[in-house]
């Protein structure tokens, strides 16, 4: 069973890079909102993986890195598995609602953390973890749950889509530390993402019968750039220098902030009002990221 490499805690600069990631990714549900007026969402999903794998492949030539240096058939998974999630990510939105959506994805870091106790050494669930994952989720859902009507059985499947697209994504984080961590680099890991996603993101626009491209105009193409470039090729980049080099239980934590800052993204460009609802649910988040990533040791008091 692999281990957990690098480092047992999140440190000042890795919580400062999360968060900043957090900060994009946040951004970033505004870009898909914008790139949706003009390009259907799976599309989309395949565009922006097939930016990435261009940027990812330019700048590993120039560093002379070989391509595909090995674990290709894991690798190969890893691609499947996140193409099948954002495509029954972004399938779902077309049965239930966006915050519905976003709450249920935002589980990930449960499976997460199970996945890592049950499959990865050294990376243990215990009490503490799992009272600061239940916090911070407790502040999305309360942020989140103001537009979320009652499901009803037509958004059932939406539902269940958007939950199998959190699970989806916590087994490829699991499978990269389990698989790839210690046999080839992050930037690998991220190639064999991108480029086994992009044909099973655009098989699976054409299954459910998408029109690609509606209209282009400036604004689409810049939120189409921002997400190829800056989200899936730089900033998961990082990501998984991350995950290669820390427990995954702890990094997935820090992912509840970015349904926090996508609402604040919301406040800031969509002129949303900051309410007193988000201000809680932020200090929620922060509170359980914080007791997520404290050692917490049996204590050693004899009275």
């Amino acid at each position: 069973m692999e281990g957990v490499m690098g480092r047992e805690r999140i440190d000042l600069s890795a919580a400062s890079l999360l968060t900043v990631l957090c900060l994009l990714w946040g951004l970033n549900a505004v870009a898909i909102k914008i790139s949706n007026q003009g390009i259907a969402p799976i599309c989309g999903a395949g565009v922006r993986s097939l930016i990435a794998a261009g940027c990812l492949v330019s700048w590993m030539k120039l560093r002379k890195m070989v391509l595909f240096p090995g674990s290709i058939p894991d690798g190969m998974i890893v691609g499947v598995l996140f193409g099948v999630e954002f495509g029954i990510l972004y399938s779902s939105l077309l049965y239930t609602t966006a915050s519905s959506a976003w709450i249920l994805l935002y589980t990930t870091p449960f499976f997460h953390a199970v996945g890592a106790h049950y499959f990865l050494t050294g990376d243990r669930l215990n009490l503490g973890k799992g009272v600061g994952l239940i916090l911070a989720f407790c502040g999305i859902v309360f942020l989140l749950s103001e537009h979320a009507g009652l499901p009803s059985l037509g958004s059932l499947l939406g539902d269940m889509l958007a939950l199998m697209a959190a699970i989806f994504w916590a087994a490829t984080t699991i499978l990269i530390k389990r698989r790839l961590v210690g046999r080839v680099s992050h930037h690998h890991t991220l190639l064999y993402q991108t480029v086994f996603s992009i044909p099973v993101l655009f098989v699976l626009s054409m299954v459910f019968g998408e029109q690609p491209i509606g209209q282009i105009n400036g604004l689409i193409l810049l939120s189409v750039a921002y997400q190829g470039i800056v989200i899936a090729f730089i900033s998961y980049l990082l990501w998984f220098f991350l995950v290669h080099s820390y427990p995954v239980s702890r990094l997935s934590a820090f992912t509840f902030l970015t349904p926090v800052f996508a609402t604040l993204a919301g406040v800031f460009l969509l002129k949303e009002s900051l309410t007193f609802r988000l201000v809680l649910s932020l200090l929620l988040v922060s509170i359980g990221i914080y007791v997520v990533n404290k050692e917490w040791r049996p204590s050693t008091h004899k009275g």
